[in-house]
């Protein structure tokens, strides 16, 4: 057990106790005497006035150790019985009411210390007195029995739509041990829908991959192995593993002190005639149940959430939330801004609970409760990740007598930078509850981006031609020029032939806007360059050698207050033109006539059908603009085929092929997931995505670390 301290004590099952460390972990305690099992050398009664106790098992306090078990016994003689002569002392201490003989106690311990039995507990030596405790501890009986680890488990049962149990379900569980080793279980779900059971050494998170079904159907048995091959996963629960009480229970041995322990209960009786009878089966684990709430959408379950199931953290603690608030910023919500929650230790930061990955953030909000005294700060960004983690931010404290303690953030544009703004400060506090206030600025989003060195460069291409290994060191290695108002890089093809790849000073006009240390194209390309992923630009110099390309130009990499988070996280880049065969070609488009005549029908139907009256002239209208909205649909997206070249048609498709890109937008199509067989959708620049995409060629890579 090392040097774990117990910090809880309860009542198991079969006379057991149960003793929970400062660390989360429990242990049980079964067999031997009532004294060891309870740390509790004097068989002490649960109310027993020292204020040592840690709890209780059975009728008797229980303590952290036996040293605490001692001290509590000497707290109990000093202060109750210090006048008491020795021989009159066990006549309180253990009246014959509780079926004790004192008399023949008395005579035990003096036979045992070899004490007068005239003199007092207060005329004792302290040797004397710890000659007398051991006596008791004799008497009282102190034998060991075994103590074992309490484990962690969690099972799933998987239902289907209409509620049934899903038998046959290819599945996969993931989840992390104590010691930060990965595990993972493949199976298939029993007749009755089960999952097998993952044990773990401690808390932690177990996650239950499940198959993705086509768009609108609901689950069914697959035959595909889960984790690889074509088919594709959804995560259908994200779960905290729960102690497993019942088979450690089953396992426990009987006490061996049946003057102190209670008289077996008739589940404890059941269980052993059972053991005589045949061989037990295995206890019942923690179980979650899954059930499928919908259709399936492109980007996974209609409504994730409804496919989840959240534990919540037991222990007492305060509920911490960090609040974004993005009106004076990006005006954009952080939507799955990547984050882990740390517990502080010095500048150190670990998971706050062990196991735990990397979450995204949802509405703004991060909210988690946290044990009592502890200090919490933010992973965020790319920065969440295990290898990086260099920049906890909003660190605030759990602290006992709160319920809640909130941060908010704003979210600050401009070149204005005070580093003492990101700290909490200003707490204002309304009975239980603490807020606090924090900036986030430009400098802060650069700060906790990370920067990709040319190593980690080459590590992400190690399977690549060596043309594109060079391509991507000289990006990360620094090795472009400035030349007036542009950086430009000459990188060697697979044909030996030159690509320029250039990033006009408009690519960094957002970072020279809000972060105050990017001044020029210089620090730009130091900063702010290395900032996007890798696999971004892997993916279009691959797609560009395969072109044969003669030049790219980069619209916008990473930046700090412009759109979705995938730019700020380093997965997203954008290209606006290319140079294939002597042509240039710009990654832009207006809107055709077709385009025009399909959305004033639009407009006109939405404004028609926002009416709570129509008349009967408005209905005759309204029905005709139902009737002509297909055709209208179809010649607009015509109208764009039509307006797209074949090179860039064929670079789009080049990209869309690679593993590594999760989506691609354009001037001519919206491609959410690239691995989803759906065909990418017509953009006609109506939704403000639509429109962003107008002038450029976007596409997002995977980083399935971040949970992209």
């Amino acid at each position: 057990m090392g040097e774990k301290k117990f910090i809880q004590a309860r009542d198991g099952e079969k006379n057991s106790v149960i003793y929970v460390c400062a660390d989360g972990t429990e242990f049980l305690r079964s067999g031997g005497t009532r004294a060891w099992r309870n740390n509790n050398p004097g068989n002490l009664i649960a109310a027993e006035k020292s204020g040592l106790s840690i709890g209780r098992g059975g009728s008797f306090a229980a303590f952290a150790s036996q040293e605490d078990g001692f001290a509590a016994l000497e707290y109990s003689l000093k202060n109750f019985y210090s006048d008491i002569k020795l021989d009159k002392v066990f006549k309180k201490y253990a009246p014959a009411t509780d079926h004790n003989d004192p008399e023949q106690y008395a005579a035990t311990v003096r036979k045992m210390t070899g004490l007068d039995a005239a003199r007092t507990i207060g005329s004792l030596t302290k040797e004397e007195l710890d000659e007398f405790k051991l006596a008791i501890m004799r008497v009282e009986g102190w034998k060991e029995g075994k103590t074992e680890p309490i484990p962690h488990a969690k099972q799933f049962l998987v239902k289907g739509i209409d509620g049934k149990p899903m038998g046959g379900l290819r599945y996969l569980l993931s989840y992390f041990t104590g010691d930060g080793e990965q595990k993972k279980i493949e199976g298939e779900t029993s007749a009755d829908g089960k999952t097998v059971i993952a044990v773990t050494d401690t808390r932690t998170t177990v996650q239950l991959h499940l198959p993705r079904p086509d768009p609108g159907q609901s689950l069914k048995p697959l035959q595909k192995k889960v984790g690889g091959g074509k088919g594709k996963t959804i995560v259908a629960a994200e779960v905290t593993t729960k102690p497993w009480y019942s088979q450690t229970f089953s396992q426990a041995v009987a006490g061996e002190d049946s003057k102190h322990d209670e008289s077996p209960r008739q589940n404890d009786l059941d269980a052993g005639h059972q053991e005589l009878q045949e061989a037990p089966l295995s206890p019942p684990a923690p179980l979650s149940t899954v059930k499928q709430a919908g259709a399936v959408q492109l980007s996974g379950t209609k409504k994730k959430s409804e496919n989840h199931v959240q534990d919540v953290i037991k222990e007492a603690g305060v509920y911490v939330a960090w609040e974004f608030d993005t009106k004076r910023g990006s005006e954009k919500k952080l939507e799955k801004l990547p984050y882990v929650i740390a517990e502080m230790s010095g500048d150190q930061g670990k998971p706050l609970m062990k196991g735990q990955g990397i979450l995204l953030m949802r509405n703004n909000k991060i909210r988690q409760k946290v044990p009592f005294g502890k200090e919490v700060a933010l992973y965020l960004g790319n920065d969440a990740k295990v290898q990086y983690r260099t920049t906890p931010l909003y660190r605030v404290r759990a602290e006992e007598g709160l319920s809640d303690v909130v941060v908010k953030i704003s979210e600050i544009k401009g070149t204005a930078y005070d580093p003492s703004d990101e700290l909490p400060s200003d707490p204002v506090s309304t009975g239980t509850k603490k807020v606090y206030s924090a900036s986030l600025f430009g400098t802060t989003w650069l700060k906790f981006s990370h920067k990709f060195t040319a190593d980690e460069a080459l590590e992400q291409s190690r399977f690549e031609p060596p043309e594109l290994q060079a391509a991507l060191q000289q990006i990360f290695g620094g090795n472009a020029s400035v030349s007036g108002n542009a950086i430009t890089l000459s990188v060697v093809k697979p044909n030996k032939k030159n690509m320029v790849i250039t990033w006009q000073a408009a690519a960094f006009q957002n970072c020279r806007q809000n972060i105050p240390s990017i001044t020029n194209l210089a620090a730009a390309k130091a900063e702010i360059i290395p900032r996007v992923h890798p696999q971004t630009y892997k993916a279009f110099l691959k797609a560009a050698f395969e072109l044969d390309a003669t030049a790219l130009e980069i619209a916008s990499g990473w930046r700090p207050m412009l759109g979705s988070v995938l730019h700020r996280v380093g997965v997203g880049l954008d290209v606006s033109r290319i140079l294939v065969e002597g042509r240039d070609l710009k990654l832009s488009r207006s809107r055709t006539s077709a385009d025009t005549a399909y959305i004033n029908l639009l407009t006109q139907k939405n404004r028609l059908e926002g009416k709570k009256t129509l008349t009967e002239d408005e209905k005759q209208e309204l029905k005709q603009l139902v009737a002509q909205e297909t055709n209208k649909r179809e010649a607009a997206t015509i109208a764009i085929r039509n307006s797209d070249s074949t090179s860039i048609r064929t670079f789009i498709h080049k990209l869309r092929e690679n593993s590594d890109v999760k989506q691609t937008f354009d001037p001519w199509e919206m491609d959410l997931n690239t691995r989803d067989n759906s065909p990418a959708q017509p953009n006609h620049l109506i939704t403000g995505n639509e429109k962003l995409h107008g002038t450029h060629l976007h596409i997002t890579v995977r980083d399935t670390e971040l949970g992209y």
